[in-house]
């Protein structure tokens, strides 16, 4: 090969997808809060992205450059927790959102609470995106991997969790979490609501927290399918499942946004006890 283009992580804008200009004008705006005021500025910038802008320069406590509240900007949170209602059909509360600087961080955090020492498991997808594997080791947990069906489109057989969750248990693990990744990384699998439906009752028997990794979930492009999420799935499944512990993440690296660069992202608690939320 004369060439070679490395495909191994989603890097939309190396790759010549062009950034939506949006986002960078306010950017640009909001860490230069003067220019709003500046007569030029309608020339350069769009009257959106300037209303945008402002919104932001009047909510954001101290502007970009001061410490903000742990959780990320209130008014950041509450937009996010928009989408997820618009998204899901279920209300979303921004005191559950916790803005991150890429879904990583949010991941590694997650399992920093989850894992206590060697004898935790958390079940992780064979083939995966190794940052579960990295981030486990790290922790000092043990992974417990769980093999997608190749021939069945790497789907995710319930089975082989079972047989995963036995193995473990067998070995003297105490199985935490489970991660899941949907859209898949690097397969590319999807997860149809009964998928999801029939995850969720496993790990609702099984008293399995689920860390639902959907930051690909604007990147479904086969006819018919759409992305669902674990979370409109376990609120439709009803008041039965309210035990069922889930931490969901978003990036801003994925999708129509693709600014890896940037840095942003966003954990939801769903189900989680108010001390495990005051530990993040």
């Amino acid at each position: 090969f004369d060439k070679v283009i490395p495909c191994n992580i989603g890097n939309p804008l190396v790759l010549k997808q062009e950034p939506i200009e949006f986002h960078r004008q306010v950017l640009a705006l909001v860490n230069v809060p003067g220019l709003v005021d500046q007569p030029e500025v309608k020339k350069l910038f769009p009257e959106d992205a300037i209303e945008r802008a402002k919104f932001y320069i009047d909510n954001i406590v101290g502007g970009t450059g001061a410490y903000g509240h742990s959780k990320g900007s209130a008014c950041v949170r509450e937009e996010v927790a928009r989408f997820l209602q618009r998204r899901d059909n279920h209300p979303a509360d921004p005191e559950d959102i916790y803005l991150t600087d890429g879904a990583s961080p949010a991941v590694q955090n997650s399992l920093l609470a989850l894992i206590r020492d060697e004898n935790d498991a958390i079940l992780a997808p064979i083939p995966q995106y190794p940052l579960y594997s990295a981030a486990i080791a790290i922790n000092g947990g043990a992974l417990v991997g769980y093999y997608l069906d190749e021939e069945n489109a790497w789907g995710l057989d319930v089975k082989e969790l079972a047989r995963a969750v036995k193995e473990a248990r067998d070995a003297g693990k105490t199985v935490r979490a489970m991660a899941v990744i949907n859209p898949g990384n690097p397969t590319g699998q999807w997860l149809s609501a009964e998928n999801i439906e029939e995850i969720i009752k496993f790990c609702n028997d099984e008293n399995i927290l689920i860390l639902a990794d959907e930051v690909y979930q604007e990147n479904v492009y086969a006819e018919g399918k759409t992305f669902v999420s674990f979370k409109k799935v376990l609120r439709d499944m009803g008041k039965a499942y309210d035990d069922v512990e889930l931490i969901s993440f978003h990036s801003t690296s994925k999708g129509f946004t693709g600014e890896c660069g940037r840095r942003g992202g966003y954990m939801e608690l769903v189900n989680i006890d108010d001390g495990a939320k005051d530990q993040f």
